[in-house]
């Protein structure tokens, strides 16, 4: 078989027998770049907080990028809001073992009528600067999508993505020392709690370290997540239907919310884990370079099965 076509056939997600998600390895790289709209969406359930871990574990450089500057996730008013989701979001990156978090300082949720070649053009330009192999970021496919952040930050990823890694696209880059760069594979996530969702096609498999490095970064942000607040709203909701949770009993608010998020990403990892027959694992709408050759793979997966 010739080389290309032996590295085709091993980049496809090839459907297991039992219905299963296919398991797929992580593509050989260097350099792995997240977009994101939020401070929290790479560690949410929708996120992708495992994948992180492993790209970081398995020897990438993991960047983030923040377009939004937040300023309505929380308490405290626009600009501490904006302050606080800044240095947990970097302290959450920390946890997983990013580099850096790059913040292009959005308005949170008004991304409606921000010019979407803006946005496009300022991912190309990081894209071109930092040389990743892989984009990780929210899928722009899915189904349905109400958050406006979400929904263009994705469009534009996934146009970036495509278009920087064309000659003619913003060849002043090359003013600065930048030369056009393809990102070959791409790893696109969805809410499966609006809409539709998305259809994955491929599952990524997590260790119980990178499930723990997981959860702790999503329990960082504070200002949103794992707070007193919301412990205290469960155990009134508990209360009034006569229920209590023992684990919780004689520790204070602070502690049982971590608990809280803590089983919230244990239970996400494995129910992701059992759709693709392992303990824990993340579902993902995956592309690579032969993604606009379906025909191809069809053919590759169906004629090799054969022989």
């Amino acid at each position: 078989m010739r080389p290309i076509l032996l590295f085709l056939l091993l980049a496809l997600p090839v459907a297991s027998a039992d219905g299963k998600l296919p398991l797929k390895p992580l593509p050989k790289g260097k350099v792995a770049m997240v977009i994101q709209p939020h401070h929290d969406d790479h560690t949410t359930d929708y996120g992708m907080g495992g994948l992180i871990a492993r790209f970081v574990d398995e020897g990438y450089d993991v960047y983030y990028v923040r377009a939004s500057n937040d300023e309505k996730d929380g308490p405290h008013g626009y600009p501490r809001n904006d302050m606080v989701n800044y240095r947990e979001a970097v302290a959450a990156a920390k946890v997983l073992g990013m580099k850096k978090v790059i913040s292009l300082n959005w308005r949170n949720d008004y991304m409606n009528p921000i010019p979407l070649n803006e946005l496009r053009n300022q991912i190309i330009l990081l894209i071109r600067k930092y040389k990743p192999d892989v984009v990780i970021g929210h899928n722009p496919w899915e189904h349905y999508q109400k958050n406006p952040d979400h929904r263009n930050v994705g469009r534009a990823m996934a146009e970036a993505w495509w278009m920087a890694g064309l000659d003619n696209v913003l060849p002043e880059h090359k003013l600065l020392g930048m030369e056009p760069h393809q990102a070959w594979y791409l790893y696109g996530k969805a809410r499966l709690d609006w809409g539709l969702g998305q259809r994955p096609n491929i599952a990524v498999e997590l260790n119980a370290e990178q499930v723990r490095r997981k959860q702790t970064a999503y329990e960082t942000h504070r200002n949103v997540y794992a707070n007193p607040a919301s412990a205290r709203a469960y155990k009134a909701a508990l209360a009034r239907e006569n229920l209590h949770v023992p684990e919780w009993e004689n520790i204070d608010d602070q502690t049982a919310a971590v608990m809280m998020e803590e089983w919230h990403m244990d239970w996400i990892s494995r129910q992701r884990g059992a759709q693709a027959g392992v303990r824990y694992a993340e579902d993902y709408y995956f592309l690579d370079e032969f993604d606009y050759l379906p025909g191809l793979q069809d053919y590759l997966a169906r004629e090799v099965k054969r022989r």
